[in-house]
């Protein structure tokens, strides 16, 4: 057994750990938590009332920690401000605290997110017509316009991406004192605001902060991956070499054996779901504690990965392969509680592997595991079919019998040569009646 309490990180691992910075009382600083360490500014405008720390139920971090993670310089501003903030909504404040940091790119602009359900007028006029913003985001389900017009005639309104939760409503009235409502508003162009739907969050609810009752987590993800790709093109970065990335995990995890060097290239709460035998390990303690005592060291030594395919997106890759061993010593992970039987296997396995910034948050594993049983010779052949067929049942002392739509090897070959095996082989197969013996 390897003990977890020895996989302390050693001081070359380069593990992110910049502390957060209170600039006032509604208004904080976190630096990149990635390993390069700096990156575009970013604003996020939220609720002084949301509830913004750790989930106990999640492992999604807070919004702070999340972006930072991303690889972004983060000012976090809560609305509505205070005097000591320098006002209900202190944007150039917080605009002048990124510029000031060191970690900061400042070159093309930052960007801002709003976690409000209903933004308010002097929100809405700040950000819409700052010179520094180059891009927005509004959780709340409604775009950014203005009543009045700016005082640039040749102003560019930035681009916006608007999630919108429940079934689509008007835009509401703006609740603050605004403008003469006689003035005509200001609204970007339609080929400038992206809006995706969540017709199955409820309106004006908090569905991406993963502390509050009415968080999604999968909705949650899902707009968070567009909003990073709605990001990085206006902000210029920050980009990552995701398969680097990636093929630097793998070979801490399978080629070196390094438990902490593994686990250095993950998230602060990272994630392993092997789907089908439902093992991995949920948060950094159970996954080291996996990782030591279940995988890493436990994989036969000949383990090999034939990559088949490769597809990598804003936030992961999605990899096809075989996995290929020897079963010479009990692999719990894969097939828990079978003995070695000395059998060679080649399984066909999908990885989904997100990243956030430059290290990994979790993996999803999937794999064939009939195809695996057909190769231990674990799998019979003929499986009992203990229902009707054509609403009959089976004769006095007879039962059905139906062939098991897997096979063996063949699954590997078929995935790395589509032309290796005629398609649809297993659709001729039939059932059978035979003595229930």
């Amino acid at each position: 057994m390897h003990d977890p309490s020895l996989l302390e990180a050693s001081e070359d691992l380069n593990i992110p750990s910049a502390p957060a910075q209170e600039i006032s009382p509604h208004l904080t600083l976190q630096p990149p938590l990635s390993r390069r360490g700096s990156g575009p500014g970013l604003i996020l405008v939220v609720d002084h009332y949301s509830e913004l720390n750790i989930s106990e139920k999640s492992l999604d971090p807070p919004p702070l920690q999340k972006w930072a993670e991303e690889g972004f310089a983060v000012v976090q501003l809560k609305v509505p401000g205070q005097k000591g903030d320098g006002g209900e909504f202190p944007l150039e404040r917080a605009i002048e605290t990124l510029r000031d940091c060191e970690h900061c790119i400042w070159g093309d602009g930052i960007g801002l997110i709003s976690y409000l359900t209903r933004i308010p007028f002097y929100v809405e006029e700040a950000a819409y017509f700052s010179p520094h913003i180059k891009a927005l985001i509004s959780y709340g389900g409604r775009q950014f316009t203005s009543l009045t017009s700016p005082v640039n005639s040749n102003a560019t309104m930035p681009p916006q991406l608007v999630h919108s939760s429940g079934p689509q409503q008007p835009r509401r009235e703006s609740f603050s004192i605004v403008p003469d409502t006689n003035t005509s508003p200001t609204v970007p162009p339609e080929s400038s605001v992206k809006i995706f739907h969540y017709v199955k969050v409820e309106p004006d609810t908090k569905w991406v902060l993963p502390a509050e009752p009415d968080y999604h987590s999968t909705y949650a993800g899902i707009a968070h991956t567009r909003s990073l790709a709605f990001l990085k093109p206006l902000l210029n970065g920050p980009y990552f070499d995701l398969e680097a990335i990636w093929d630097e995990h793998c070979r801490y995890e399978f080629g070196e054996r390094d438990v902490a060097r593994t686990m250095a290239t993950m998230v602060a709460q990272p994630y392993v779901n092997h789907i089908p035998t439902l093992t991995g390990g949920i948060g950094q303690e159970k996954l080291s504690y996996f990782y030591a005592n279940h995988f890493v060291h436990a994989n036969p030594e000949d383990t090999e990965l034939e990559l088949v395919s490769r597809t990598v997106g804003t936030d992961r890759v999605v990899d096809e392969f075989v996995f290929k061993l020897t079963h010479n010593r009990q692999v719990d992970w894969l097939l828990p509680g079978v003995p070695p039987t000395g059998k060679y296997l080649e399984i066909p396995f999908t990885s989904i592997v997100g990243m956030r910034g430059d290290r990994l948050c979790h993996e999803h594993i999937h794999w064939d595991q009939g195809t695996a049983m057909r190769q231990l010779g674990l799998l019979p052949e003929w499986l009992k079919f203990p229902y009707p067929i054509d609403g009959k049942d089976a004769g006095e002392g007879k039962r059905y019998e139906v062939r098991a739509p897997t096979t063996g090897v063949e699954t590997a070959r078929k995935l790395v040569d589509e032309g290796s095996l005629d398609s649809n082989e297993l659709m001729k197969a039939k059932w059978r009646e035979v003595d229930d013996a």
